[in-house]
């Protein structure tokens, strides 16, 4: 029989391979103390593959147990408390201590456990916990050239990598990112694949690229490849539409050389300066990163990047 909070987890799951790392997995407890709790625990240090354990007939007491696992205080919770708070059903106890994250909530209360209440609760977390999140994308983009070298081989890696950095760099200036495939519209046969974001943002860098060039969806073309073509750029530059906006940006794996930013500025001339490609790399990434980790903004270095650019043409 599902346990009614497995919708909840399913998607708790899903977005935990979306919003984080590639290269974790996920082991879920669903526990339950009867008429006084329930709970998700998910845990990926040293998880081999996602697994999911269901407890939905815990004691009080080996609840504190494990609690105290995650962080030691919680061996010290008082029963009474935890009854009172299940009173407040749509309140939830949320955490992220370690390798491990937790959502609590009090009572039996099945409704508040839905894939909607999922997303709202990870996301939640991930911005309370912003410093834990940073350092997790930051180990992983340290670790690229190891773990995601540059080659058609590792591309979806990198796309993922590029979109989970994005998601935190940018996370309620723009949308979360999803995956679109494209062709080039002289060539049926090339499908190039991009992350899309909405724009949602009312102030600064953002809208600035909404009110100058209409990008009211930012396209993030990621390249695992150390040297872009100038197919590359032209074909981003082709596919930048009203329905978009007319600025891109692309990713690949390193400094490019001279030519390809003179290239770069060539066709942005060509289109009277009307729209734009920015091309960034790995390093890029890696500086935002550390720049939102230490409290800043991180779309005014894509300002400065931008504005570098535009003052070459």
């Amino acid at each position: 029989m599902t346990h009614f909070a497995e919708p909840y987890a399913n998607k708790l799951n899903e977005l935990l391979h979306f919003t984080l790392t590639a290269s974790n997995f996920y082991k879920q407890e669903i526990i339950e103390v009867p008429e006084v709790l329930a709970a998700i625990l998910v845990t990926y240090d040293g998880v081999c593959d996602d697994q999911r354990e269901i407890n939905d007939n815990m004691l009080w007491d080996d609840f504190l147990k494990r609690m105290s696992v995650v962080k030691p205080d919680w061996i010290h919770f008082d029963l009474e408390l935890m009854k009172r708070f299940g009173e407040k059903p749509h309140k939830v106890l949320g955490g992220w201590e370690g390798r491990t994250i937790y959502f609590i909530k009090g009572g039996r209360h099945p409704e508040q456990w839905t894939p909607t209440k999922a997303h709202e609760d990870l996301f939640a977390l991930l911005v309370s916990a912003s410093g834990v999140w940073g350092k997790l994308i930051q180990d992983e983009i340290e670790n690229l050239p190891d773990s995601l070298p540059a080659g058609k081989e590792h591309f979806q890696g990198f796309e993922h990598m590029v979109r989970v950095a994005f998601n935190y760099l940018f996370y309620g200036e723009l949308g979360e990112g999803r995956s679109q495939s494209r062709t080039d519209p002289e060539d049926e046969g090339v499908e190039i694949r991009d992350v899309i974001f909405a724009n949602k943002s009312n102030t600064g860098f953002w809208k600035d690229l909404k009110d100058k060039y209409a990008a009211s969806e930012i396209v993030v073309d990621a390249k695992n490849k150390l040297e872009l073509d100038r197919d590359d750029l032209r074909q981003l530059y082709c596919y930048l539409k009203p329905a978009l906006g007319f600025w891109g940006f692309i990713i690949c794996r390193s400094e490019q050389p001279k030519w390809v930013h003179a290239y770069n500025r060539t066709l942005f001339r060509n289109f009277s300066q009307s729209r734009g490609v920015l091309v960034l790399c790995d390093a890029d990434l890696r500086r935002m990163v550390q720049i939102k980790i230490q409290g800043q903004d991180p779309s005014e270095y894509l300002r400065m990047k931008m504005s570098e650019f535009t003052r070459s043409v």
